[in-house]
């Protein structure tokens, strides 16, 4: 499976645990360019290996799809934004 695959999947299994409470986004910037996508630049340019996973905006796994932890991320991000 390539990561767009990767990504589909992840996304599938996302919208099951949360709904519209989730958006996922596959952008392969080696097609598209970084331009528009500063955070995923600095990323890169620190040595982090594709693919990127933002959470908000914000970079939080690097490598592979961990579909896992970022359920636990997203868990994290609900729980504290319910409060």
């Amino acid at each position: 499976m390539d990561y767009a695959e990767l990504t589909a999947k992840m996304s599938e299994d996302l919208k099951q645990t949360y709904g519209d409470k989730v958006e996922v986004k596959y952008v392969n910037v080696d097609q598209v360019g970084l331009a528009d996508y500063p955070v995923m630049n600095q990323v890169l340019q620190m040595g982090y290996p594709y693919p990127i996973t933002l959470i908000n905006g914000q970079p939080k796994f690097a490598g592979g799809i961990m579909t896992p932890e970022v359920k636990q991320v997203i868990d994290e991000t609900l729980k504290g934004s319910s409060n």
